[in-house]
């Protein structure tokens, strides 16, 4: 395949400065005391340690506060793996809180988006997941912003499993290796180490077993033409192997055509 010619992504109106600290501001707000809302209509978090924290702001601070909030997602199984810990509580002379989401093995659901960005020549891998968290109506300050569209996110981390084949005989390589391959800690996406003497690359095992997800990922570095990435991948597991199949290996100046790369994981 190498030698083939070249075909050319605030502030909140309480009486809270919720960011910064906990008091209320009289001079700002006058109205009904322990009304509540979250600080933006949209935010992203990173997934760690098991929970995610969304802040709360209230209109005042004096008293203790127990707000229910609800969960919505629209993804499959996503509210199994994503649960409300429980109500939003504000402490007596708290202004902040927070909504905490705890989520469990998020392997078994499909992410909304597989993100694969270059560090050398490895890759960051992350994956993101949408939920969207609710407060009810009659408990919401002026602000209104009784709903929030959490994007949680997490990076990947990854640890060694054994050795892939690649046959790679109709693909870039031209002819059948090997290379060592990584899996993530809990998720079915895989890193194969160095395949063709260059990057790694990486692409995930949807749940349902059969679809493949692998985004457009730079593989080699053509002594001519520069980098090389391979692009609309579309893929499936097969007879127990990974199937990628390539729209086109491109580079700057254009494109060294279509292939199928084929891979047999030790897990599989």
């Amino acid at each position: 395949m190498k030698t083939n010619f070249i075909t050319v992504l605030c502030a909140l109106g309480l009486g809270v400065v919720a960011t910064s600290c906990d008091k209320t501001d009289g001079a700002i707000y006058s109205g009904d005391a322990n009304k509540v809302s979250f600080l933006s209509a949209s935010t992203s978090v990173n997934m760690e340690g098991g929970s995610v924290s969304i802040p709360v702001g209230r209109t005042s601070s004096s008293g203790e506060l127990s707000v229910p909030v609800t969960l919505a997602a629209t993804g499959a199984g996503y509210t199994d793996v994503f649960k409300v810990d429980g109500p939003i509580v504000f402490a007596d002379g708290q202004g902040k809180s927070y909504a905490k989401v705890n989520y469990g093995d998020f392997s078994v659901i499909d992410p909304s988006a597989l993100s694969v960005s270059a560090a050398g020549l490895d890759v960051n891998v992350g994956l993101a997941f949408p939920v969207s968290l609710t407060i009810e109506g009659d408990l919401l300050s002026p602000t209104k912003i009784g709903s929030v569209n959490v994007l949680a996110s997490s990076r990947l981390e990854f640890e060694p499993i054994g050795t892939a084949a690649i046959n790679s005989i109709e693909g870039w390589w031209g002819e059948e290796l090997t290379c060592e391959v990584h899996k993530a800690v809990g998720a079915n996406v895989y890193k194969l180490i160095s395949p063709f003497e260059f990057n790694n690359f990486a692409f995930m095992i949807a749940s349902d077993g059969e679809t493949v997800l692998c985004p457009n990922q730079v593989i080699y570095n053509d002594g001519t033409y520069g980098p090389v990435t391979m692009g609309g991948v579309t893929g499936k597991v097969e007879d127990g192997k990974v199937v990628l199949e390539v729209t086109g290996y491109t580079v700057s100046a254009g494109s060294f055509g279509g292939g199928v790369e084929i891979i047999s994981l030790p897990d599989m």
